[in-house]
């Protein structure tokens, strides 16, 4: 009997959502089967990681990676391998920083709410430009010079990371720090998140309802922005002029000379949007939860950007789907630290799902994409 696989003429339906659930299914298969081989007991560890699932702590997580994902969707739509989300969103806080610390710095506990406001939303769109312009440089070095864009976005990530380590040490160091090499906290006026007390009722169920409640409550601005960005993402993509042109980009560039447009341009644009909503991601985190920067910068933002890849490619690329692939992948990693937490696991090892379900996705996709 021999086996032949064979590519479909047609989509699989609701493929997309089929890949990403089976790809989570089939990681969390690899990684018992090779717990199970090296005498390990998987059970307690499955058991922590599949209920991290409806565990609210991951809600923060999922709105970041959300976000991202979307920045990197519209890079990879164009066959632009935007691999530098990182430093797009270090050199967004670090104008944020700047903004806040050092032009607009303040001790005081409250604002005027205009002022509040003000700041914030000066800070925000001074991020965004930031990211974009950051991104932009990608992609004026891939257009003009011909160097592939992975590597550039990678090194431009380190760059990043490097001038963000000489400010923090320098002018941006805060002066109440107790000498440690980080920023001041940013000021409470510009301060995001919601505060949100809850009391536990012990109703499993009833807690873990108002977990969510509470954790989208402190979270609310960044849940506005992310319902706009998904709705810009898909004008964008699938309404606009510049959207086709992304699209024509990532399947024929040929064919987008043949219509008059510069290709280059094209390019430039694309990492500049995708760069754009990395920095917006960036200002929404340090007002909302970061609130200060430290030495080394590389570990301040739990290589969110790095990790926002796997949420693209999970989602098959599809609007609809980032925010499940997000919510995935956030899961599995806030699963892998609390498993860290159990005798004798480590965090290295659980970890093992989540490139199981990579590797799984990577098989998959062969049969689903057209």
């Amino acid at each position: 009997m021999r086996i032949v696989l064979v590519r479909r003429k047609k989509p699989l339906k609701y493929g997309g959502l089929v890949v990403a659930l089976l790809s989570l299914l089939s990681g969390i298969f690899v990684f018992t089967i090779f717990a199970w081989l090296i005498g390990v007991n998987p059970y307690p560890v499955v058991e922590t990681i599949v209920t991290t699932f409806i565990f609210p702590g991951v809600v923060k997580d999922f709105i970041i990676l959300t976000l991202l994902g979307y920045a990197l969707l519209i890079a990879f739509k164009g066959a632009l391998w935007n691999i530098g989300a990182e430093g797009q969103m270090h050199m967004a806080f670090l104008v944020s920083i700047y903004i806040t610390l050092i032009v607009f710095f303040t001790t005081e506990k409250s604002l005027p709410l205009y002022i509040s406001i003000g700041v914030i939303l000066l800070s925000i769109v001074a991020a965004v430009a930031a990211g974009a312009l950051w991104g932009g440089l990608a992609g004026v070095i891939k257009a003009y010079a011909g160097v592939d864009e992975v590597p550039v976005t990678l090194i431009l990530n380190y760059i990043a990371y490097f001038i963000g380590d000489i400010l923090v040490y320098g002018p941006f160091r805060g002066k109440y720090v107790y000498g440690y090499a980080r920023t001041d906290l940013i000021p409470d006026p510009y301060k995001l998140s919601i505060p949100v007390q809850r009391q536990l009722s012990g109703n499993a169920l009833i807690d873990t309802v108002t977990g969510y409640m509470a954790e989208f409550a402190t979270y609310a601005v960044w849940l506005v922005a992310l319902i706009l960005v998904l709705i810009l993402t898909y004008w964008l993509l699938n309404k606009s002029n510049i959207g086709l042109r992304i699209k024509i980009l990532g399947s024929n560039p040929d064919y987008l000379v043949s219509l008059g447009y510069d290709v280059r341009k094209t390019m430039v644009l694309t990492f500049m949007l995708s760069g754009a909503i990395a920095g917006l991601t960036a200002a929404l985190y340090y007002h909302g939860s970061l609130y200060r920067i430290e030495y080394p910068l590389e570990y301040n933002t739990a290589s969110y950007g790095y990790l926002a890849i796997l949420v693209a490619w999970l989602s098959m690329l599809d609007v609809y789907l980032v925010p499940l692939s997000a919510y995935i992948v956030s899961a599995v990693i806030l699963g892998s630290q609390r498993v860290s937490s159990l005798p004798s696991v480590r965090e290295a090892f659980t970890r093992l799902q989540l490139g199981g379900a990579e590797m799984a996705f990577k098989l998959l996709m062969f049969g689903s994409i057209p």
